[in-house]
């Protein structure tokens, strides 16, 4: 879906379409049906993303910015979803 937080989530790991397209749907299933090369590349590109969202990293991100908020400074976020 390229709604919400999925192309935040799902970055260049995956193919982001408009869920109530049922066109656009059905192309990007038959493409991943009859690609499997790019279902390689995409399998790769996930499992690269993958750590981005471990709960030791969101643990980290998180007490960060409540230290941040605890000491007075503002919290300046770094771009972590890189693809």
């Amino acid at each position: 879906s390229n709604r919400s937080s999925m192309p935040e989530v799902v970055g260049d790991a995956g193919l982001q379409v408009d869920p109530y397209n049922p066109e656009e749907l059905g192309e990007a299933m038959l493409r991943l049906l009859n690609d499997a090369e790019l279902r390689a590349e995409l399998r790769e590109r996930g499992l690269r993303r993958a750590p981005r969202f471990s709960w030791r990293e969101t643990a980290e991100r998180t007490l960060a910015v409540y230290q941040a908020a605890a000491s007075g400074r503002p919290y300046v976020a770094v771009p972590a979803l890189q693809p």
